[in-house]
């Protein structure tokens, strides 16, 4: 198991260097850059002004000059000096983390235990008014985009019932409140858990209606077992490998949603930091961002492998 765990690790390391090397690009062939960002660049009294900030950012580099200094004071673990306000990356990104962790954790909970037990119900009682309702509104909940339920979530619960905040992540201005903070926390996280959920119910359903047609379910039940035996003991567990698949291949679509999300209800994240970043051409933070993003990503298909191999010894073997 350690083998094939540090054979996967070492795959996602060249991965990631690959990222960085895209997304370094990109971002700096971009039009503009972080001294038009601060100064208007149509201004003709600017230009010397603007030269010397280059030289200062150390812009007028080649584009590979750059980033190998970057890529090693990356290496070092220094993440640079936001160009925004000249605070530290790794400070800026810091005090964001705990946020998005909360709101997606928050997320993929609800989504999980959501998304699962409805996949049951319509699978056990297929062909129902449940399973044509569940399904139905998972296909709703895939179609959607989720800016719009986000909108529709604000209009609904904030403006006319007036019964959850829309923006925030605490309303207090002094100390801390954890029913506060879960009060803020409940309409944005129902509403990023909306894709998943969906996506997780129509996986779930698929995955037990082909487990309830196997023949050893038959013989447990001609034996006279307890359906909540049947189906909890024997057929959730055996269906459980597509479950387990897509829990962590839905936590990337998560993080990227969280962008989103956290920007309409103006929740202090990461995503939030992103399009501060990208409104600033703060390359530095963007950087930083990028890297510790797409790592959660790398990380959660690394626990994908790690997970399936578990529930499937054969993957060890052959993986």
């Amino acid at each position: 198991m350690s083998t094939y765990i540090l054979r996967r690790f070492l795959i996602a390391l060249p991965l990631l260097l690959l990222i960085s090397v895209i997304t370094f690009t990109f971002i700096n062939i971009a039009p503009g850059d972080p001294v038009t960002a601060m100064m208007d660049p149509e201004d003709p009294l600017m230009a010397d002004d603007l030269q010397y900030m280059r030289e200062r950012l150390g812009l007028n580099k080649p584009i590979y000059v750059r980033y190998g200094l970057w890529l090693r004071e990356f290496m070092s673990g220094n993440f640079g000096y936001s160009t925004a306000n000249g605070r530290p990356v790794i400070e800026r990104i810091g005090i964001r983390v705990l946020p998005t962790l909360e709101l997606t954790a928050t997320a993929l909970l609800i989504s999980t235990v959501l998304g699962v037990t409805f996949g049951v119900i319509a699978a056990v009682k297929q062909y129902s008014v449940f399973d044509y309702a569940l399904t139905t509104a998972a296909l709703f909940g895939i179609s959607i985009p989720t800016f719009f339920f986000a909108l529709a979530a604000l209009y609904v619960f904030a403006a006319v019932l007036e019964i959850l905040p829309t923006f925030g992540m605490t309303g207090r201005t002094e100390g801390f409140s954890i029913t506060d903070n879960l009060h803020h926390l409940i309409l944005p996280a129902l509403v990023l858990s909306i894709d998943s959920m969906a996506v997780k119910t129509r996986y779930a359903r698929t995955a037990m209606l082909e487990v309830l047609k196997s023949d050893y379910l038959r013989t447990a039940r001609a034996k006279g077992l307890p359906s909540y035996i049947v189906i909890g003991r024997h057929a959730f567990r055996n269906g459980l490998l597509p479950i387990v698949t897509i829990f962590t291949l839905q936590l990337p679509n998560l993080i990227s949603g969280a962008i989103i999300i956290e920007t309409m209800f103006t929740w202090p994240g990461m995503g939030h930091l992103a399009i501060e970043a990208v409104r600033h051409r703060d390359y530095p933070t963007l950087m930083g961002l990028t890297m510790i993003l797409s790592s959660l990503v790398l990380a959660a298909n690394l626990l994908a492998d790690v997970l399936y191999a578990y529930v499937d010894p054969r993957i060890r073997v052959t993986g």
